[in-house]
């Protein structure tokens, strides 16, 4: 160098330094960091020790960014940023993966690229730090060197090859919009003699004024052109190579056409036809197996597959040459898979594979269908089923409510007209004979009366009692009521009474009008017995048998003559006997002869229970 003042004509300045960094300011002053921890800065008048920067751990890294922060990288220290008086400290315990740092570089927007031992590669910008490793696509972990070329790709030197990529792929990974990198990577296949690059000494790559990027590595420099060629680039060809179906194969696929580069063909509208696997009915395992052909770097080659209708987005197989789904649903599917060669360039056409997956009969959509209309008549038909019940409950509870009432009414016009009656004549006898007590056969004519019409008020309220009392309203205490009438009424009366009852009688509710109608029909034949046949003996028959019951009132007295019917009928309230049997739905049967005796037959058939 001509300039007599420049650092480089006092060599004597980097004597006794254990440089392991350097670096130039704006002002082309030369900072240097030692292995030891210290920082000189060297310039014309001489090498100045800037203690205020000086580190306990060894330096591998400085650089001075364009708003004059001067960035220094240790190896185990972390990271530092000296602003002025402001200091700060960047290592894993703010967003660094390491404390190891091997390589700085900032791009034209301001943007530090931090290259670390086995903590990947760390961008900050403003304030924020986003690392970026080999889970996200990047060949190692350790980033000796970065260097940006013309294009603004960046290029990293590492100990698994040199790895190129766009910074707005890392862009896009830090923002969330894709999930891998996608890098071009170079190493023995494209002619270097050992992989790993080295970092002792910072900076141990740089770019020259023709654009050229120089890398060192343990074997000696490679030299690489960014500049694009003008050569048609495609990815590798992508082969679909065999389906598995529950761990066996399936029917051979159609034949590759390696110019497509892939198994898809083109119908006479150029539209893509697919190959097509039909897939029957049922839960299946399915294994798709591919390839890429790449004869330059095969281990490099690396896939995306995506089975369309089951995968949102696509899946990164990375150098996996499989993809295993335990299930499938039924329908039509796409399977697609494409893949990328070293240099990071992709076959977007790849081979695609079209799956339909029969359904069952219940899964088909007219099945479905028809399973909804029926579910949807069903439950339409069990509301109103629901609601024809509630509608019946409720007319039943009108109905035993009108039933309830009608043998209220009933009941108080008994207690009017039978005890009414019957206390008023008691009364009027006392009455007439007090009135005659000085004629005693009047009077015992009068108190013979009182005591008829006294047992005949203590029958009615019997009957009453016997209405209204609980448990009445089964035909077992319907019979023995009947039973028990006939015994008290020929009580005394020189009447044999014989009953011929049944040992069991159904379990069965009656209504209280039927109850009530078949008890006076009964009642009135064996009144009439009493007082109209001058009979010996009367025979009471019930029989029941499941909805039917049949009562049979025979007596041995003088009868009468059918043919002169009429007066008979009024006279012994025959006429509200068979309008009662009608009321009951039953019917009633006369039998008789003058001397030969009556036979009342009564017959009720029940309405079948719900």
């Amino acid at each position: 160098n001509p300039n007599a003042d420049s650092p480089d004509t006092h060599p004597t300045l980097l004597l006794e330094l254990n440089a392991t960094a350097l670096t130039e300011d704006s002002g082309g002053a030369v900072w240097a960091g030692t292995r030891e921890g210290e920082v000189w800065k060297l310039q014309a008048t001489g090498r100045t020790a800037a203690t205020n920067l000086w580190q306990t751990h060894p330096i591998m890294a400085m650089l001075q960014s364009s708003d004059g922060s001067m960035w220094i990288g240790t190896d185990g220290g972390g990271l530092h940023r000296y602003h002025g008086e402001a200091h700060f400290q960047y290592g894993k315990n703010r967003g660094l993966l390491s404390d190891s740092i091997r390589a700085l570089y900032q791009d034209a927007q301001g943007v530090l690229w931090i290259g670390t031992a086995a903590g990947g590669l760390a961008r900050w910008q403003e304030g924020h730090i986003n690392v970026f490793t080999t889970r996200d696509g990047l060949p190692d972990d350790t980033i000796s060197q970065i260097l940006e070329d013309d294009a603004g790709r960046l290029w990293l030197g590492s100990n698994r090859g040199i790895a190129s990529l766009s910074k707005n792929e890392l862009q896009e990974l830090a923002a969330g919009k894709t999930t891998t990198l996608y890098p071009r990577i170079f190493g023995r296949a494209e002619g270097m003699l050992s992989e790993e690059c080295t970092g002792g000494f910072y900076p141990a790559g740089l770019k020259s004024k023709n654009g050229l990027l120089w890398f060192s590595t343990v074997k000696g420099l490679v030299v690489i052109d960014p500049r694009p060629k003008n050569e048609a680039v495609h990815g590798p060809s992508v082969i679909l190579e065999e389906v598995m179906l529950d761990g066996a194969p399936v029917t051979p696929l159609p034949a590759i056409d390696l110019k497509t580069g892939g198994q898809n063909h083109k119908s006479a509208n150029m539209e893509t036809v697919a190959p097509t696997l039909r897939i029957p009915p049922g839960k299946h395992r399915i294994e798709l197996r591919y390839t890429g052909l790449n004869f330059t770097a095969p281990e490099r080659v690396r896939f995306r597959y995506r089975l369309e209708g089951l995968d949102s987005d696509w899946v990164d197989a990375g150098g996996r040459r499989s993809v295993f789904y335990s299930y499938v649903p039924p329908g039509k599917h796409r399977f697609r898979v494409i893949a990328c060669d070293g240099d990071g360039v992709w076959n977007e056409a790849g081979a695609t594979l079209s799956l339909t997956v029969l359904p069952y009969f219940w899964q088909n959509w007219w099945f479905i269908g028809a399973a909804t209309f029926g579910f949807f008549i069903l439950v339409v038909g069990t509301i109103r089923y629901l609601e024809r019940r509630k509608a019946q409950a409720r007319l039943k509870h009108l109905e035993r409510a009108r039933e309830l009432e009608r043998e209220r009414a009933r009941i108080a016009q008994d207690l009017h007209d039978d005890l009414g009656a019957s206390l008023s004549r008691i009364s009027l006898l006392s009455d007439m004979a007090k009135a005659g007590k000085d004629s005693d056969s009047q009077t015992g004519v009068h108190v013979d009366k009182i005591s008829q019409l006294a047992g005949q008020t203590l029958r009615a309220l019997d009957e009453i009692v016997w209405a209204v009392r609980p448990g009445s309203d089964s035909l077992q205490s319907l019979v023995e009521y009947i039973a028990h009438f006939a015994g008290e009424l020929f009580k005394g009366n020189g009447v044999r009474c014989r009953l011929d009852l049944p040992d069991n009688l159904p379990a069965r509710s009656l209504p209280p009008e039927m109850r009530h109608n078949i008890f006076l029909i009964a009642k009135e034949a064996l009144t009439n017995v009493m007082k109209h046949a001058s009979a010996g003996e009367v025979y009471v028959q019930v029989e029941a048998a499941g909805d039917s019951l049949e009562i049979v009132i025979r007596d041995d007295g003088v009868g009468f003559d059918m043919t002169n019917s009429q007066g008979v009928r009024e006279g012994n309230g025959l006429g509200n006997m068979h309008r009662r049997a009608e009321a009951v739905g039953g019917t009633l049967i006369l039998q008789t002869m003058p001397d030969k005796g009556t036979t009342v037959r009564l017959a009720v058939n029940f309405l079948p229970r719900k």
